[in-house]
Formats: C-alpha cells, sequence, structure tokens
C-alpha cells in the first residue's frame, strides 16, 4: 500500500528564480513542457479530492475568488473584474487539488484533477463551487508560489495490464466491494435506528454504474475522516491495488460494526429468568 512519503515540504516551496521568471516564465515553461506535462494552479487543502467523486469548495479569500473568477471566465454571472487575462488557466474550468497536512507541514506531491460543474456567488462576494474529480497529477516542480501555487505536473495513468485475467478479478473484486459496501451502509442505519432510510442511501446508483477503477475511487471518497488513508489510495497506482485495500477496511468495519450491534442488541435485551433470580 502506497504511504505519504511523496511530499513537498516548506523548505521547496522556493521560487526558481532562476529557471522561472514570472509571466514569462510561465509562458516559456509551458511550452517546453505541454507535450508530457502542464502548468496547473494548485489548491492546497486538508482534505483529499478523488476521481469520480464531488468536491464541493467555499471560496473565500481575495485571491482564490481571482482564481476561480478566471478559470470561469466566460461565464455570464462572473465578475469580470477579478478575471486575470494573462493566465494559461482563463476559462478552462479545471484546476488541480492536493492535500496538504498541517501537522507534517507538508503538500502531497500527487493530487487531483478537478473540473467545475457548478458555482454560485453570494451576496458579499463568496463563491460556492461545485466540482467532480478527474485524473490524477504529480507535482514536478514548483513555478510560482504566491499568490497562488502553480505547479508543472505530469498526469497519472494507472497501470493496468488489460489481460482476460485481471479484468476478470477486478470485476470480482469491484462487486465484493460494492457489497461489503451496502453490508456496512445496512448495519450502520440499523445501529443509528434509521427505519426509513433514503433507498439512495442504502443502495447509490455508483454501485451499479462505475467502472472498478472510478468505484475504487469513489469509495475512499466516503472514507472523509480519514485523509491520510485517502491519499494512500489515491497514490496506488492500479484499481486492483485500490480495491484490496477498500476491501480489507471495509471487511474490518462490518466486523466492528456488527460487535457493536450485538452489544446493543444485549444492552436491550435480558431473559425473564435472569430478572426472576434478581427478584428472588
Amino acid at each position: 500500500m502506497a504511504t505519504m512519503s511523496s511530499r513537498l515540504h516548506a523548505s521547496q516551496f522556493c521560487l526558481r528564480q532562476r529557471n522561472f521568471g514570472r509571466a514569462q516564465g510561465i509562458r516559456a515553461t509551458q511550452q517546453r513542457c505541454r507535450a508530457s506535462s502542464e502548468l496547473l494552479p494548485i489548491f492546497p487543502l486538508g482534505m483529499v479530492a478523488l476521481p469520480a467523486s464531488q468536491c464541493p469548495l467555499h471560496i473565500f479569500e481575495a485571491r482564490y475568488r481571482v482564481l476561480f473568477s478566471t478559470l470561469l471566465d466566460g461565464d455570464a454571472t462572473i465578475d469580470q473584474g477579478l478575471v486575470a487575462d494573462d493566465k494559461p488557466w482563463k476559462g478552462t474550468r479545471r484546476f488541480g487539488m492536493a492535500y496538504y497536512d498541517q501537522q507534517a507541514g507538508g503538500l502531497a506531491s500527487i493530487g487531483t484533477v478537478l473540473e467545475i460543474r457548478e458555482h454560485s456567488t453570494m451576496d458579499d462576494g463568496r463563491m460556492l463551487i461545485e466540482n467532480v474529480g478527474r485524473e490524477r497529477f504529480r507535482i514536478k516542480d514548483v513555478v510560482e508560489e504566491k499568490p497562488i501555487l502553480v505547479c508543472e505536473v505530469e498526469y497519472l495513468e494507472d497501470e493496468e495490464p488489460g489481460t482476460d485475467a485481471y479484468e476478470a478479478e477486478g470485476k470480482e473484486l469491484r462487486d465484493e466491494v460494492a457489497q461489503l459496501f451496502r453490508d456496512v451502509v445496512k448495519i450502520s442505519t440499523k445501529l443509528k435506528d434509521i427505519p426509513d432510510a433514503d433507498p439512495e442511501l442504502l443502495e447509490p446508483k455508483e454501485l451499479e454504474t462505475l467502472s472498478s477503477r472510478d468505484l475504487s475511487f469513489w469509495i475512499a471518497s466516503l472514507f472523509a475522516g480519514s485523509p491520510i488513508q485517502q491519499q494512500a489510495i489515491l497514490e496506488e497506482n492500479s484499481s486492483l491495488n485500490r480495491l484490496k485495500v477498500e476491501k480489507e477496511l471495509l471487511e474490518n468495519t462490518l466486523k466492528y460494526l456488527s460487535a457493536q450491534s450485538a452489544l446493543q442488541s444485549l444492552s436491550f435485551g435480558g431473559s425473564p429468568s435472569e430478572g426472576a433470580d434478581d427478584d428472588a
């Protein structure tokens, strides 16, 4: 299983002035690396974005309002006064998001490209952005640090052999993980005493519609309270490996919840003979 060994620490976030200028350097670098990589604005945050998953954001800082207004250029609702016309990502609706670990003081070098799907602007200028995860990327170099982080990134493909045996194993594992997820949700609603749970909660459409690759990311997106685990799954280079990790996690979760359910049943139980002995 991957670990968060590949991080960019604060000491590495210096600007390479001898290699990169400001606006001119950005354009020149983009020409040099266009074939294999790309310049991307990076949004560092203490949460993990994953492909095939939703990632809503609340934008309030002035520098990020400029970034997202620039990304949304061409939309009639955007304040054109906030659009930076010289940026290569103007109007693309695409940006990178990477997990920032505040305790370790480092930014993960592998992140996810997000595409803006919907947005709204509040009266005070704050923005609500609905995004969906696309492909993974690795940060190759830091081009600019302020006012926003701009990096040269390369996109990552899964290492999938493509053989019939591999695909069959992946489908079988995918179905096992989907069923484990159903079982976990079912017992969770029982423990929380939710008799009329939303059918979409019990049987999300993603369990049937997503491919093995996308399901491996979507399941990981639900581990919101464990960003380190999410990042480790994001860094895995195959859907099979990701699903294996998730199968183990869901199996352990199911065992824990089953034990909780058994204890709960005991706490509300008690045989009549026990009560009679006590009275005696």
